[in-house]
């Protein structure tokens, strides 16, 4: 009997740590999940301090988001100013050469505002929808304008509860990356756990180095072997892609094949 309420009053008093300890290993900068601040007096200062590093964190990222989408939407003015001017040059192969220039900076404005905007808390409403028939959609909408987008919606239903238009942004920016470097797109839904979905986006381009699957995440990175700015990308696709699927308490995960190509799979909750 003493034994066994020693070991209840151990496991008391160790539960607390085990999950602090979780908390502190599954710390995601983008993600606000406070730890509850329970058990004895030390760890419930512990996680009162853990708190307030992750407000602390959270802060000084929409502090950031928020200077790069200011910067990007002032950028917007000078840039089309530019181009009616450019419009108006009388050397045309010059003309041109600065329009191309100019679009590409628009478009890495348009890409740091959705980056911005990426990092705030989603203001959409979850939705119920039936996943096969939305991604089968998607699919249908790339194959309407000539894109490689292969998708075999499954005879069972998947209802699913998610923010359809954030999703629809993290599968358009996967799709569009797995078709610039890979010519073509396969869709899968992985439905096998009742509590989880996972979409996977596969492609048949030429991987990432494995020592760069996590760094491709951040912004502004690229791969210089294969995905590098002749391209047209900005480094953007995949960031955004990743803030938005933690928005969705989703996980966003990259791996090569073993026969070639990528896959990106996106785990969401069917609640």
């Amino acid at each position: 009997l003493v034994a066994a309420c020693s070991w209840i009053a151990v496991r008391q008093v160790v539960r607390p740590f085990s999950l602090f300890t979780r908390a502190v290993d599954s710390l995601d900068p983008a993600a606000n999940t406070p730890m509850t601040e329970q058990g004895p007096v030390e760890v419930q200062r512990a996680a009162h301090a853990f708190n307030a590093m992750q407000s602390r964190i959270q802060s000084y990222l929409r502090e950031r988001a928020q200077i790069l989408a200011s910067i990007s939407h002032d950028l917007q003015t000078p840039i089309t100013r530019m181009k009616l001017r450019v419009e108006m040059a009388d050397h045309p192969e010059l003309r041109d050469k600065l329009m191309n220039d100019l679009d590409n900076m628009s478009r890495l404005v348009r890409e740091g505002i959705a980056y911005a905007r990426s990092s705030e808390s989603l203001e959409e409403t979850p939705l119920r929808m039936e996943l096969n028939a939305w991604v089968n959609s998607i699919a249908c909408d790339y194959q309407d304008i000539g894109k490689n987008v292969q998708f075999q919606a499954g005879e069972a239903r998947l209802p699913i509860v998610t923010r359809p238009q954030a999703l629809r942004r993290v599968m358009t920016n996967l799709l569009d990356n797995a078709l610039k470097f890979g010519d073509y797109a396969i869709i899968e839904i992985e439905d096998s756990d009742p509590g989880q979905v996972v979409i996977h986006i596969i492609d048949g381009g030429p991987g990432i180095p494995e020592a760069e699957l996590d760094a491709v995440l951040q912004p502004f990175y690229r791969v210089e072997t294969s995905r590098n700015r002749d391209t047209g990308g900005t480094g953007l696709g995949l960031a955004i892609a990743a803030q938005l699927t933690v928005q969705l308490e989703g996980k966003l995960h990259l791996a090569n094949r073993i026969e070639g190509g990528l896959d990106v799979s996106i785990t969401l909750p069917r609640r």
